[in-house]
């Protein structure tokens, strides 16, 4: 698994990983390289990497179930449809992805993948936003607002 599928499934992960002298998540090749490549190229034996891995896997065994939707307030739908004319996009679907620090980022949606599935839908659906499972794990019942520019991601802890 990528570290950056990593970062988004645990949100302590930065944590642990730091806590086992691991700092990959933070360097540029981070986000597209495995934990065993990383451990490997640090220099970790078996058992270290085994007690890393169940270190993530408790972690990530001690979340929340979290919903299957992301609430966008409406000064997001606003802003998120006027992206749609001023670039003149095709469809109004946008996809909410992990970033490589495991970060949220809200992109128009082009290519869709089978595991996909959208999160929100607004006005009678012509603006829908899609997410894999995994961002929904992570992020699922929190809202994204629009401020400042920015599309910016309220997450509700758990």
């Amino acid at each position: 698994m990528s570290l950056a599928d990593i970062m988004a499934l645990c949100p302590d992960a930065a944590e642990i990983m730091t806590a086992y002298g691991l700092h990959c998540f933070s360097c540029s090749m981070g986000g597209a390289e495995s934990l065993h490549d990383g451990c490997m190229l640090h220099g970790f034996d078996d058992e270290t990497i085994d007690a890393l891995i169940e270190d993530l896997n408790v972690s990530v065994r001690s979340q929340q179930p979290r919903p299957a939707t992301i609430v966008f307030s409406p000064n997001a739908i606003q802003a998120l449809g006027e992206i749609v004319s001023r670039d003149k996009l095709p469809h109004a679907d946008f996809v909410i992805l992990i970033d490589a620090m495991g970060d949220f980022a809200l992109e128009p949606h082009t290519e869709f993948s089978p595991d996909e599935q959208i999160c929100f839908c607004a006005e009678e659906c012509t603006l829908r936003v899609f997410a894999a499972p995994l961002v929904l794990w992570r992020w699922g019942g929190s809202t994204v607002t629009y401020r400042d520019e920015r599309f910016i991601l309220q997450e509700v802890l758990s």
